[in-house]
Parts: structure tokens; C-alpha cells; sequence
């Protein structure tokens, strides 16, 4: 990780012998008094810390000598197909490292129901991942989790201004880039389920102004598709002053 997530700000704080934070800063940075470490707190200030004490059973003192504001979120929203857990995980974790806002999931007709019983969702194993996340951009935004019972709700929640495009290989009327307008200032992106969208999921986007967007040929996995779809959204963002988008 390289910055250490806190859930509230301190200004000086004992990690107790065991906590998993004390044992990287320990084991992992080598941490020794007056070894300096990065810290944020969720959604707030990153803070730089300075390691104060060392104890023989492994606890650790904390002290704050300085913070500056974390990078701010990517105003891009993910609305997913749920996908199976193992790729869940992978695509919490990305998404949280690049700063999305927050991630929407819901069961897709294609999809497969009992993935929202697995363990990553009935335990605090979801939000676990996004920490990790988090922690591995250098920032303390921890993004929030929608869970939505059908497509419909999930987009009459995530209306709104800027693009809404559904990523699909088969019906789309151009790529990602074609579908962006100049002075992009925010997204939502839908990714369907590894089946794909039904033919009824497609009919749902377009009745709701949605705009269907494929990325290129190749067929990509889930978790890739998140990945290339929030970078290509976030280049055009940060272009959007000048009013151009050239990805290609």
C-alpha cells in the first residue's frame, strides 16, 4: 500500500501490537522512531505521520506532522451487471485505485443471481477491497456501493447530467470515444455481466437516453473493460477545458 487509511483523523494515534497497519509500517516500511509514513483519512486529508515509539510487542505510535487535501474524485459513476465474486473483487479494487465516485451493481437478466450471496458481499470483504484500493492511489476517497434489485431502478437513480453510455459489442453505434461531447464534466458507464446485456436490457438503455458504446474489436474481460472505460471517460475529463476529446 502506499498510503495507510485511517477512518477518522487523529493527531496522534497507537497502533495496538497485531494491527495489520502497524505490522506493514513495521514489517513492510521498516519503520523506526522518527521513520516518516503517509497516512489519509476516509474521505478527508492525507496527512504525513511520524513513527514515536517502537514497543517490544509491536505496537506503534503515531504522530502527525502535516497534511494537504487528497486528489479529488473522478466524477465517473460504474453501473455492473454483478459479475461472479472473483471478478467483483478485481473490479472494486480498480475502480478504487483510478477514484470513481462510486460503483452500482445489479442483478442482470443475464447474470447470476446467487452471486449476491457470495462472501464477498454478506461480510465486510467488499469494503475491504476498496480500502485497498484506495490505499494503493495515494488517496482517501473510498468510493460508496449501490446495490439495485433491477436495471430500471439502478438508472432512474443514476439520471442526471453527462454522458450515460451502456458498453456493448454488438449494438453499439460507434466506440467510447465517438460518444463523448466536448466539455465532458461527468459519466456514468454501465458494463453488462460476462453473458452480455439482453435484448430487453438494450431496449431499457435506449428508452432512458442511454447511448450504446463498444471499445474496440476485441472482446475484453470485465475487469478490463472498467479499466479502460474510467481511463479513456478520465482522459477526456481532464481535456475538458479546453471543449476536445481526441482520444482515438
Amino acid at each position: 500500500m502506499n498510503l495507510i487509511l485511517f477512518d477518522t483523523p487523529f493527531e496522534t494515534r497507537r497502533l495496538e501490537a497485531g494491527d495489520p497497519r502497524g505490522q506493514h509500517i513495521f514489517k513492510v516500511l521498516r519503520a523506526r522512531v522518527g521513520t516518516k509514513v503517509f497516512v489519509g483519512f476516509i474521505n478527508g486529508l492525507r496527512a504525513r505521520a511520524e513513527v514515536t515509539l517502537v514497543e517490544s510487542d509491536g505496537a506503534i505510535s503515531l504522530r502527525v506532522i502535516g497534511t494537504e487535501a487528497a486528489p479529488k474524485p473522478l466524477p465517473i459513476r460504474l453501473l455492473l451487471g454483478l459479475p461472479r465474486p472473483h471478478t467483483a473483487k478485481r473490479i472494486l479494487f480498480e475502480a478504487a485505485s483510478m477514484g470513481v465516485q462510486d460503483l452500482h451493481f445489479f442483478e442482470a437478466e443475464r447474470g447470476e443471481p446467487s452471486y449476491a450471496q457470495s462472501s464477498l458481499w454478506t461480510s465486510d470483504e467488499w469494503k475491504e477491497r476498496l480500502r485497498l484500493g484506495t490505499e494503493q492511489s495515494f488517496g482517501t476517497h473510498v468510493p460508496e456501493i449501490g446495490m439495485h434489485t433491477d436495471l430500471q431502478s439502478a438508472i432512474s437513480f443514476l439520471q442526471g447530467e453527462g454522458a450515460h453510455i451502456a458498453l456493448d459489442n454488438y449494438e453499439a453505434a460507434g466506440s467510447l470515444p465517438q460518444q463523448l461531447s466536448p466539455g465532458l464534466q461527468s459519466a456514468v458507464i454501465a458494463l453488462g455481466p460476462e453473458r452480455g446485456w439482453s435484448p430487453n436490457e438494450r431496449d431499457t438503455f435506449r428508452k432512458n437516453g442511454w447511448k450504446l458504446a463498444h471499445l474496440g474489436a476485441h472482446v475484453l474481460r470485465l475487469e478490463t473493460a472498467c479499466t479502460v472505460a474510467v481511463g479513456a471517460i478520465s482522459a477526456c475529463l481532464d481535456f475538458y477545458d479546453t471543449q476536445t476529446c481526441t482520444i482515438l
